[in-house]
């Protein structure tokens, strides 16, 4: 309760009041109250938010709820989805019928999703970052290899390709259900990883083992605009005549630095990781380029055979296939930073990707 005292003359005035008690009126105190069906969970998550139980003087006119995005809501309650990982303030303000105002705010964690393929099992699994399994479906076909989430016309969707027995096809479900949104048979002979390029030019980025080549692909209807070999690479002085795209380990897309992000490559037969930054089209009538940046940096060889290799944090995550670990690397280094995600399902992990 809030309570104001007068004096002097005033104190007559207050005698007339019910709630008047020796010359104070007490007023109800106003008091925002967030009731929520969860604070944590892992991306996308739906908070489902409630003032009803706030209180004030007269009651509630106005609830305005902020989420920590930018974005806002006017309302007693409702729901809003965490797209993206990371750590949020919800905050509620509420005004009652005098006009006094009250917050309240509850911290919302999100964590990143892990999305691995098994090709023995011809499963899709959703982890977090502990290896528990949120959710788990089939395939879209065959020996499903590179994963990729992808947030693209406010939805999310997972790109996956499959080597299939005799084809090579790329799809896009639905993450929830597994369900086939759109498929196109795949330009890779021998289809590898796969990562999404969200920053403009947006693209599918696809790596063939066979041909030894980088596709780019528009993601609504997979058309190849570009191929990047190795005879591309090879011009680059970080490159030379090093192996590049002789076995291919690990593709993966990172928004920094650079305006439209960078890919990070693995080559499996020398064990070094690369970044090669995408040069946007100058004009109407010029192409995305690849541009390798900066020194290789070979891995802990430990770690070897990678399947694939997933961007997250400034930090990388690459799948050991022949212990079933998923370990965590310094990218200046190349060393293990002793973090690594462990006993999660499956016989052969062959695609990685973090949703975040």
């Amino acid at each position: 309760m809030r309570r104001i005292c007068f004096t002097g003359w005033l104190a007559v005035a207050v005698l007339l009041l019910p709630l008047s008690f020796f010359g104070c009126v007490l007023f109800p105190s106003t008091n925002a109250v967030i009731e929520l069906n969860g604070s944590s969970g892992i991306v996308p998550f739906t908070v489902e938010f409630d003032g009803s139980s706030s209180s004030g003087s007269g009651g509630i006119d106005t609830y305005h709820w902020t989420f920590g995005t930018g974005d806002e809501w006017y309302g007693e309650g409702g729901s809003y989805t965490y797209e993206h990982a990371g750590s949020y303030t919800l905050t509620l303000t509420v005004r009652d019928a005098s006009g006094r105002t009250s917050t309240d705010s509850v911290t919302i964690e999100v964590g990143p999703a892990v999305w691995i393929t098994d090709e023995n099992l011809d499963r899709i699994y959703k982890l977090d970052m502990e290896g528990n399994e949120i959710a788990s479906f089939a395939a879209p076909a065959s020996r499903p290899r590179g994963i990729a989430p992808a947030l693209f016309n406010g939805e999310w969707s997972l790109y996956v390709v499959c080597q299939g027995d005799g084809f090579q096809r790329i799809f896009r479900v639905d993450p929830e259900t597994g369900a086939v949104v759109a498929e196109r048979s795949a330009p890779a002979q021998n289809p590898l990883q796969l990562t999404y390029g969200a920053d403009d030019p947006e693209r599918v980025w696809h790596v063939d083992g066979l041909s030894g080549k980088i596709y780019e692909l528009n993601p609504t209807s997979f058309q190849v605009l570009g191929s990047f070999g190795t005879n591309y690479f090879h011009a680059s002085q970080q490159v030379g005549n090093e192996p590049f795209l002789h076995d291919p380990q690990g593709l993966d897309w990172a928004e920094e630095p650079g305006p439209a992000g960078s890919l990070w490559y693995l080559e499996g037969e020398t064990k070094r990781l690369y970044e090669i930054e995408i040069v946007p089209p100058t004009s109407i009538f010029s192409g995305v380029q690849l541009k390798v940046t900066g020194d290789p940096v070979e891995l802990d060889p430990s770690v070897f055979p990678v399947s694939a290799i997933a961007w997250y944090d400034g930090l990388l995550w690459v799948a050991d296939v022949y212990h079933h670990e998923i370990v965590q690397i310094d990218p200046a280094t190349g060393m293990k930073t002793g973090e690594k995600i462990t006993e999660f399902p499956g016989t052969k992990i062959a695609g990685l990707a973090i949703q975040k």
